[in-house]
């Protein structure tokens, strides 16, 4: 029996304690929803009774108070290890909402009253409306600093135009949170974000999900024809094309996507192992039986410790950099830590879900045997932007070789 990841503070401790009474609710009706291709809207039905998509928000304002990356981390995890496909959805809300928690705070160090109000007021009305934002940031051929999704002014607000792909959670969400580009009072081309109610005029979630694994997840593509929002809808915004800005905005999102591939992992093993202790007395016992689990033993350790690492590396970042982002040179460093991570665990975990079908043997590779599904659905965030593997290979190797990241 080996350790596993555990929360650092008593609200990320709470918070896991939530994720594992979900997860052991959302595991028995996990094949059914894989198997037909549906949506489970009974289980985003519990996590919003739960408010576990607040989980980040300060209590003041309704939310759970986590604000550790680490213990966000470790929660999602335990998530998936009941139905990853859920798991996936939400944490790109949560992405979402600690970029707006990580906001509210700097302007609260810096004393920015009218912003931090500003940000507040958004907070609670998540938490009101129970609010649930699915992502719409991936697009075909994508340049990922420059969105071809566009925000151009209107006299009501804006008017979003473009189409976007594997929007995960999105028969469930209340709004999109999507990346466009967009003219600046200065003439320039910036990045933002739009959130776009999901009963928009001219919103289009096309029901086209169709694929290996994570058949649950509701990752359609969505298309915004002349969608118009108002003027408050279009938030943040860097120059398009700087990398800085996108790392910062994502530095968390691939340990993310990466705590997805572990849950999917530990579940696989967990699986292998109760499938080996159900055999025949001396099963356990061979040699090359020992040595397979003793593999996986070592992989799912090393994997653990990376990811804790990568979260704990940003959480020290928050703490040593209260008033500010920090310097583009502390993010793509640890935007690549955070991507190396990302890689690793994913690579890792593939090894590990095959290496648990093996164990398992030939009734794990049945149709219906969560070790069949998690060796489809482990598969997917190689995939997942940022960074799907061929750009952070590119990535990670441009920054180990003291180059310039680039993300194009």
């Amino acid at each position: 029996m080996f350790l596993e990841l555990t929360p650092r503070t008593e609200a990320g401790a709470r918070l896991c304690a939530l994720a594992r009474s979900l997860s052991d609710q959302f595991s028995g009706e996990a094949a059914a929803h894989d198997r037909d291709a549906t949506y489970p809207h009974e289980h985003v039905e519990s996590l919003k009774q739960a408010g576990y998509f607040a989980a980040p928000i300060p209590p003041a304002f309704g939310g759970h108070g986590v604000d550790s990356i680490h213990d966000l981390i470790v929660a999602s995890t335990i998530l998936a290890r009941g139905n990853p496909s859920v798991a996936i959805g939400v944490n790109m809300h949560l992405i979402a909402v600690v970029n707006m928690v990580r906001r509210w705070w700097i302007a609260l160090a810096r004393g920015d009253e009218r912003r931090a109000n500003g940000i507040a007021a958004a907070l609670r009305e998540i938490v009101d409306e129970r609010a649930v934002f699915a992502a719409a940031i991936s697009e075909p051929q994508q340049d990922l600093t420059r969105p071809s999704t566009t925000a151009s002014r209107v006299d009501a607000g804006w008017r979003i135009d473009g189409r976007k792909i594997f929007c995960t959670m999105s028969p469930a969400a209340t709004a999109l949170y999507t990346s466009v580009t967009f003219r600046g009072d200065d003439g320039n081309e910036r990045y933002g974000y739009a959130f776009v109610p999901t009963d928009a005029p001219g919103l289009t979630v096309h029901d086209d999900w169709d694929a290996l694994g994570m058949r649950a997840s509701g990752s359609n593509s969505v298309s915004f024809d002349g969608v118009t929002v108002a003027s408050s809808a279009v938030t943040g915004g860097f120059l398009a094309g700087e990398a800085a800005g996108y790392m910062e905005r994502n530095l968390a999102a691939g340990l993310f996507h990466a705590s997805a591939s572990l849950g999917i992992a530990e579940s696989a093993h967990s699986h292998a192992m109760d499938s080996l202790k159900s055999r025949a007395a001396g099963a356990c016992e061979a040699p090359s039986t020992q040595a397979m689990v003793a593999e996986s033993a070592i992989e799912l350790a090393a994997a653990r410790a990376a990811l804790a690492r990568g979260a704990s590396l940003i959480d020290q970042h928050h703490e040593d950099h209260p008033t500010s982002h920090g310097s583009p040179e502390e993010l793509t460093a640890l935007f690549g830590e955070a991507q190396a991570v990302k890689t690793f665990v994913n690579d890792t975990s593939v090894r590990l879900v095959d290496r648990a079908l093996t164990l398992a043997g030939g009734r794990g590779y049945l149709n219906g045997h969560p070790i069949a599904r998690a060796y489809r659905d482990v598969r997917a965030s190689a995939f997942m932007n940022p960074l799907a593997t061929g750009r952070a290979h590119e990535f990670i190797g441009q920054v180990a070789l003291g180059l310039e990241g680039s993300l194009s």
